[in-house]
C-alpha cells in the first residue's frame, strides 16, 4: 500500500474518533421516558400541559410540555426508537406550536415521522375549512361562495389559484422569512394546502436515521411551503432521507454526519457548539399585537376562524391596531398583514408612535370586512 494512502485512512480514523467523542449538553430530564411506538401512532399535542419546557414532566409523562413563552410543544425523552413500517404523525396544539425533541440517549428512526402540511382538500365543503399545517407550520386558504382565501402565514399564498407561500428558502413568488439556524423554529406557508411544520430532534447521542423525516408542504392546486427540520447529535448517521420539499429548510449540527443520509433540499454538516442553542436569545427582536380597536390582544392567540375569535371587532370601518416592538431599532419597518377568511390579504405599514430600542409602539390602521380576519406582525431592518 501506498503510506500516503495509509496515512489517510489513520488521519480519517482519528478525525471520526474524535468526533465521536464530543459531549453534547441535551437539557432533557427524560420525564417523557422512552418514544417507543410498536405501530403507526398519532401523537395529540393538544393534550400537552401548558408549563416551562424544562420542567420536569413526569406527572404527564409522554404528553410534552406546551411552552407559550418559546411556542413550542416540547418532549424530553430517554431515548427515541421508531421501528421500520411505523409511522408518527401529530394533531396540533390549538396554538399550532413546532414539536422539539430532547432525548438524553440515542435516536433511531427506521420508520416515518411526519409534520408535512396537509393536502388541499377537493370536496366543496372542505374548502370551506383551511387546510392544517404540520405542527409549527400555517393554515391552507379557504374557498367559499364568499370569496377565495390566501394560505395563512406572512407568505401565504392564493388558495386554490395563487402561488404558494414561501418558508424560509428562496424562490417561489413571495418574500423568504427567517434564518438558516432555524431561530426561531417555524413552518411554512399555507398555499391551498397546508403548510408544512417544524421539528427540532436533539440529542446527547447518535442519531440514526433509516427511514423518513417529512416535513414538506401540502399538496393541492398551490402546494403548501414547506416546513424546517434540525437535527442535533454528536453523531447523524443512517441510509434514509429528511425532506422538506417546496421551499423548505433542514439543519443538520454534529460533528460527524453519514454521507449516506440524503436530504432535500441538501445540506451539509455544521458543528454545534457543546452547548446547543435551542431557542432565540432572551434579548432577540420580538413584535406582536397589542390591542385592536382598543381590546386588548391575547399574549397566546390562536387565531380561531370558526365561531369564537381571539377579539371582537365591532365596526366595519378602520380601526386602530397598536403593535409592540422589543429590541428593535426604531428606523426599522413594522407591518401588519391581514388576511381576511375568503376574500385575500393585503398588508399595511404601521407608524411609529413612542418609546426606543428596548420598547416601543406602532399604529396601524386596518378597515375589516365581515367575517374573520387574522393578523400578523413582521418587523424588519431595510
Amino acid at each position: 500500500m501506498n503510506p500516503k494512502i495509509k496515512y489517510l485512512f489513520q488521519l480519517v480514523a482519528v478525525v471520526l474518533t474524535a468526533a465521536r467523542a464530543l459531549a453534547l449538553n441535551i437539557p432533557s430530564d427524560g420525564s417523557d421516558d422512552d418514544f417507543r411506538p410498536t405501530g403507526d401512532i398519532v401523537v395529540d399535542l393538544s393534550l400537552a400541559p401548558t408549563g416551562s419546557w424544562n420542567a420536569n414532566n413526569l406527572a404527564n409523562a409522554g404528553k410534552g410540555v406546551y411552552d407559550s413563552n418559546k411556542w413550542a410543544v416540547v418532549f424530553k425523552y430517554k431515548s427515541i426508537t421508531i421501528p421500520a413500517g411505523v409511522k408518527v404523525t401529530f394533531i396540533n396544539h390549538k396554538s399550532r406550536a413546532p414539536v422539539v425533541w430532547l432525548v438524553q440517549g440515542n435516536v433511531q428512526i427506521d420508520g416515518t415521522v411526519s409534520v408535512a402540511g396537509q393536502d388541499g382538500p377537493r370536496d366543496p365543503i372542505a374548502l370551506l375549512k383551511p387546510a392544517e399545517p404540520g405542527p409549527g407550520g400555517f393554515r391552507g386558504g379557504a374557498s367559499g361562495p364568499s370569496g377565495i382565501g390566501s394560505g395563512y402565514g406572512i407568505a401565504g399564498g392564493n388558495a386554490p389559484y395563487g402561488c404558494c407561500g414561501v418558508l424560509i428558502g428562496a424562490g417561489g413568488f413571495a418574500s423568504a422569512y427567517g434564518n438558516p439556524q432555524i431561530l426561531p423554529l417555524v413552518g411554512g406557508s399555507g398555499g391551498h394546502g397546508g403548510g408544512g411544520g417544524a421539528i427540532l430532534i436533539a440529542t446527547s447521542g447518535e442519531a440514526s436515521i433509516n427511514g423518513l423525516i417529512d416535513a414538506s408542504g401540502g399538496i393541492g392546486n398551490q402546494s403548501g411551503s414547506g416546513g424546517a427540520v434540525r437535527v442535533i447529535g454528536q453523531l447523524v448517521s443512517g441510509v434514509g432521507q429528511i425532506t422538506a420539499l417546496n421551499d423548505g429548510r433542514i439543519r443538520i449540527e454534529t460533528p460527524a454526519l453519514a454521507s449516506t443520509l440524503r436530504t432535500s433540499p441538501e445540506t451539509i454538516a455544521v458543528t454545534p457548539p457543546t452547548n446547543p442553542i435551542l431557542w432565540p436569545a432572551d434579548d432577540a427582536p420580538t413584535v406582536r399585537v397589542l390591542t385592536v380597536d382598543g381590546q386588548a390582544a391575547p399574549d397566546d392567540p390562536t387565531a380561531p376562524v370558526f365561531s369564537t375569535s381571539d377579539v371582537a371587532v365591532q365596526s366595519n370601518g378602520t380601526v386602530q391596531v397598536i403593535l409592540e416592538t422589543k429590541n428593535f431599532p426604531i428606523q426599522g419597518v413594522v407591518q401588519l398583514r391581514f388576511e381576511r377568511k375568503f376574500n385575500g390579504h393585503g398588508w399595511v405599514t404601521a407608524a411609529y408612535s413612542a418609546g426606543d430600542f428596548a420598547h416601543s409602539t406602532w399604529i396601524a390602521n386596518v378597515t375589516f370586512a365581515p367575517g374573520f380576519t387574522t393578523l400578523q406582525a413582521r418587523a424588519t431592518v431595510p
